[in-house]
């Protein structure tokens, strides 16, 4: 038998061929690369790609033939990416998101719910000198900004408890709008209820459903009979005014101070450390060094590996996936569009040249936004 580091020497050796090799084959991608700028051909192509692993595998030795597939199957994909980068540094118009500065200070700015909501306090941490409005539903939100009544439309997108709005989600698939900025807010539950009320008294109990799922175990134990409203401070508002010890809103302090209630317990919510992370929305793309998120959607076909090969691209750029989800598509049943944040700016070169290559390659693609997420220094109204 051989020793440990004779054979590691030989590894070594062979390493060194390889990398020797692999250096050889992205100065041929280059050139390839070239090629395709000036007959402005695709990178990829799946038949081209099929056919090579068949000829280069066809007399491969079974028991290692799997193993050779998968190193071809990557050198393949990263000589892609190597294209992908040459040509987007060769003439960055072949990117077609183009992008302005971020507007910090916007005139006005409009959320869904009524003041001292959570969607209040985030827009006035994110825009604190913006004139702020509100309107009854989400949608209205992407509307005001469509239709120029708003520069601005702040919505919550994300809790770290429930996990994705998925409303939202729709929505910025259904309008041309981007996400320009986001900001994580802490979430402190408390149950308010008349003036005079006891928790004994109280047998219904008004709030969004987000925020009710945030307090299930609370509410569960209570017994109390759950009924929606569009907004907590919109709960507290209706609770003032139903003026009925029996009803109470899961709501901020802020907004039981406000429509003049009395809490009857405090921080409720099942996750203490109870986190929503708000995005701002507007028509313009924007982008800065500054930004730490780039939040995109997209789809694929149905088919063996198609995800697994789309997350493989994050992967090789070092770049770190915070999050993604599915979405059912409504005119395809069992296909689905995939929501995906990850760490980035796009107007950093190796962003830019994922973006260029996922757009290039699935299906379909929609980049929904570069942007920075701030959080604490929570803004609380009186």
């Amino acid at each position: 038998m051989r020793m440990l580091n004779e054979i590691r020497e030989d590894i070594n050796r062979v390493d060194k061929e390889i990398r020797k090799l692999f250096a050889e084959r992205m100065k041929l991608a280059e050139q390839v690369a070239e090629y395709k700028l000036e007959t402005n051909d695709k990178v990829l192509k799946p038949d081209r790609e099929a056919a090579l692993i068949k000829m280069m595998s066809d007399d491969m030795p079974e028991d290692i033939k799997h193993e050779y597939i998968a190193m071809l199957k990557t050198s393949i994909r990263v000589s892609r990416m190597h294209q992908y980068q040459y040509m987007l540094k060769q003439n960055p118009e072949k990117l077609k998101y183009h992008y302005s500065k971020p507007n910090n200070e916007p005139k006005t700015v409009v959320y869904q719910g009524l003041p001292a909501s959570y969607q209040s306090q985030a827009a006035r941490a994110m825009f604190k000198n913006a004139i702020i409005s509100h309107v009854n539903t989400f949608e209205d939100v992407f509307k005001a900004v469509s239709e120029n009544k708003a520069e601005i439309g702040v919505v919550p997108i994300e809790n770290s408890s429930i996990g994705t709005i998925n409303e939202v989600c729709d929505l910025l698939m259904k309008y041309d709008l981007y996400i320009s900025r986001s900001h994580i807010n802490d979430i402190r539950h408390c149950l308010a209820g008349c003036n005079g009320a006891t928790i004994d008294d109280v047998k219904q109990v008004y709030s969004i459903t987000p925020a009710l799922d945030q307090c299930k175990i609370y509410l569960k134990e209570k017994g109390f009979e759950l009924c929606k409203t569009t907004n907590t401070a919109v709960a507290a508002q209706q609770v003032h005014d139903f003026n009925d010890i029996t009803k109470a809103a899961v709501c901020s302090e802020d907004a039981a101070k406000l429509y003049g209630l009395k809490i009857l317990a405090a921080c409720i919510n099942d996750d203490k450390t109870n986190q929503t992370r708000f995005v701002a929305i507007s028509k313009n793309l924007s982008a800065s060094e500054n930004d730490n998120r780039v939040s995109i959607a997209f789809t694929l076909p149905h088919e063996q590996g198609t995800l697994a090969a789309a997350l493989s691209m994050f992967s090789d750029r070092n770049i770190n996936l915070t999050e993604i989800h599915s979405r059912p598509l409504s005119e395809t049943p069992w296909n689905y569009r995939f929501y995906a944040d990850f760490e980035g700016s796009l107007a950093n070169e190796d962003t830019r040249s994922l973006i260029y290559q996922l757009s290039e390659e699935l299906s379909s693609f929609r980049l929904l936004g570069s942007y920075q997420i701030t959080q604490n220094e929570v803004y609380y109204e009186n």
